[in-house]
């Protein structure tokens, strides 16, 4: 990868005259080989700057510079062991290529100075620093200030930086910076060790190629070696907020969602939502039976659905299910514990909060935040009705007939008043309404995907009115079905006949787009 980003670059740079090029985050020196083994003009007039702050990790790429440098003339390369976010704010220089694979690392795990410098970058480019969520946004925006008028940025990024949204505002801002953006994506993770699929980006502050976003989806990494690949342009991209993520879609067939979209209630018309409960120590608030009746915890517990693949199959969630989850021994029962009731608690229960403290329980983020750390708060009532924000081959909503608590692996949904939940989850079942889930979302390795609360209430939904029999009917044929094809298919002609009044047609060119969504998920 490192080679394929030194080789194409050197296409659109002008290597005849003098080069200043950065390298924030150099690492073992992975892109400086590379660099250094490629024929790259006069090595004379190269001045190369890499950052590192694992000072093992530089003295590697310290290495292999210095076994490439035998010989040659590179007095102009130099290695600073620093933070980058330390270094930038001294830094007045500009740079005609800026390379690398920047650290992806959460900011409720960073420095109160990292964060601090994170936020200055985000408000010196005129971005909300709310959305400051991980360092290589801050990499990201940053190295695209410090680029010269006609600079090249080349850089390694998490998959994220398509689809989330706290990504949004930096897609805008390099629309805004850049000429000219190119996008590679890739069918198969380039990092195994980390476990998180990652793209190229490239950005010309000028370009002589045609401006615009470019996208290229690489089946294979011998695609990047041989350079078989193409680069195509998506203009409905150029000119929205679009996720980037929908690339594989064309303008027209993104437009021609966006117009159903716009004539199409949403979820948010039918019902309200509210994340389930946050234990945050799910292993120690949630429990089996057995261990329930072990340390005497029935007076102190609820039923509660831990994680949606304990409902797998169906579109209503009953008592019986739930006597089933329990008897499988499954943790299905939720430890709430209130401060009225400390004074009063038997011997069992404390000694089973003894082993919380023996876990260190209470030293966790979220519950030593708390009054009490064993004392769960927010807890909402039951939902009529649970969509489970994680899924795999299709996004489940279901009728909450057991009337139980869920883990925040769950939104409650509240029917508003002249509309009931059996026919929110009926009409939820349609093409349209699961290829915005596809749209909305976010994917992660495996395939899994997420919707946010708000992504979730702004689906659209095609609204049907039907019985409790033919909802029942409905749950029957949801059980046997052999894929959620064989729900759409039928659900799609009875609720877009009575709502939309599309034709066939425009059904089958709703789920060859929902296939397309669905294929580049589950690769």
């Amino acid at each position: 990868m490192a080679k394929f980003i030194i080789n194409f670059v050197k296409e659109s740079l002008n290597t005849s005259g003098s080069l200043s090029i950065l390298e924030p985050s150099v690492g073992d020196g992975a892109f400086l080989k590379a660099f250094l083994e490629n024929n790259f003009g006069n090595s004379s007039d190269i001045k190369f700057t890499s950052i590192e702050l694992n000072d093992p990790e530089l003295t590697k790429a310290k290495n292999i510079f210095n076994f490439y440098s035998q010989g040659k003339n590179l007095s102009n390369f130099q290695f600073f062991n620093q933070d980058f976010l330390d270094w930038q704010k001294d830094c007045n220089d500009r740079f005609n290529l800026i390379i690398g694979n920047p650290p992806y690392i959460k900011s409720n795990l960073l420095t109160s100075e990292q964060i601090s410098n994170s936020h200055l970058i985000f408000t010196s480019a005129g971005l909300n620093e709310k959305f400051f969520k991980n360092i290589w946004s801050s990499f990201l925006i940053r190295c695209t200030q410090l680029l010269t008028e006609n600079g090249i940025l080349a850089f390694v990024l998490p998959a994220e930086f398509l689809q989330v949204n706290f990504s949004k505002q930096i897609r805008k801002f390099l629309k805004s910076q850049f000429d000219r953006i190119e996008v590679f994506t890739f069918n198969q993770l380039m990092f195994e060790s980390t476990g998180q699929d990652t793209i190229i980006l490239f950005g010309y502050r000028e370009s002589q190629k045609q401006k615009g976003i470019y996208f290229s989806n690489v089946s294979d990494i011998s695609q990047l070696e041989e350079q078989s690949f193409f680069l195509n342009e998506n203009v409905a991209l150029s000119n929205s907020e679009t996720k980037w993520t929908h690339h594989i879609l064309s303008s027209d067939e993104i437009s021609f969602l966006y117009n159903l979209y716009n004539s199409v209630n949403k979820i948010k018309d039918f019902c309200s939502s509210k994340p389930g409960v946050v234990t945050a120590a799910n292993d120690f608030f949630i429990v089996s039976e057995k261990v329930e009746n072990f340390y005497n915890l029935n007076h102190f517990t609820e039923p509660i659905i831990q994680k949606g693949a304990f409902v797998n199959g169906s579109v209503i969630f009953s008592g019986e299910d739930y006597a089933t989850l329990v008897k499988s021994g499954k943790p299905s029962k939720f430890l709430r514990l209130s401060e009225d009731s400390i004074s009063s608690f038997p011997p069992s229960v404390i000694e089973y909060l003894s082993l919380g403290l023996n876990k260190k329980i209470h030293t966790r983020h979220k519950c030593g935040k708390r009054k009490v750390w064993f004392i769960v708060p927010n807890i909402v009532p039951p939902g009529h009705g649970l969509f489970f924000k994680r899924c795999h081959s299709y996004p489940k909503l279901l009728v909450n007939e057991a009337n139980i608590l869920v883990t925040d692996a769950a939104y409650n949904v509240y029917m508003k008043d002249n509309f009931n939940i059996e026919s929110l989850v009926f009409s939820f079942y349609n093409s349209l309404t699961l290829t915005f889930a596809e749209l909305f979302g976010r994917y992660y390795g495996g395939g899994v995907l997420e919707l946010t609360p708000n992504e979730f209430r702004d689906l659209p939904l095609p609204y049907n009115s039907i019985s409790l029999s033919a909802f029942k009917q409905f749950s029957d044929d949801f059980k046997l079905k052999h894929s959620i094809f064989d729900v759409t298919s039928l659900n799609d002609f009875s609720i877009f006949k009575n709502s939309l009044k599309i034709d066939s047609e425009t059904i089958l060119k709703i789920n060859e787009i929902k296939s397309k969504l669905i294929l580049k998920r589950l690769r």
